[in-house]
């Protein structure tokens, strides 16, 4: 898992805005310290240095106890094959 930061607020519609450390991938799964999925990653947006993510929670947790929380980006390693051409030897 890898720190993506800390939940600023919840917006209007229902999504997490996050202050982050780093600018993660769309579609990037969001989980808590505990690795229990909040969400994914809907739009970054901001400063290079330190961009907010708009995260779209899944399930019905309780929002407004995740202001202040840390919540981390799970790493996923792809294990498809790779092109033809990058497999030969």
């Amino acid at each position: 898992m890898k720190l993506l930061g800390i939940i600023q607020e919840v917006g209007f519609d229902g999504k997490l805005i996050v202050r982050g450390t780093f600018a993660p991938g769309f579609r990037e799964r969001v989980v808590d310290n505990r690795s229990k999925p909040l969400g994914y990653v809907r739009r970054v947006f901001g400063p290079v240095e330190s961009p907010y993510v708009i995260v779209e929670p899944t399930g019905n947790s309780s929002l407004l106890a995740a202001v202040g929380r840390q919540v981390y980006i799970e790493e996923v390693t792809h294990h498809a094959k790779g092109k033809r051409r990058d497999r030969r030897d």
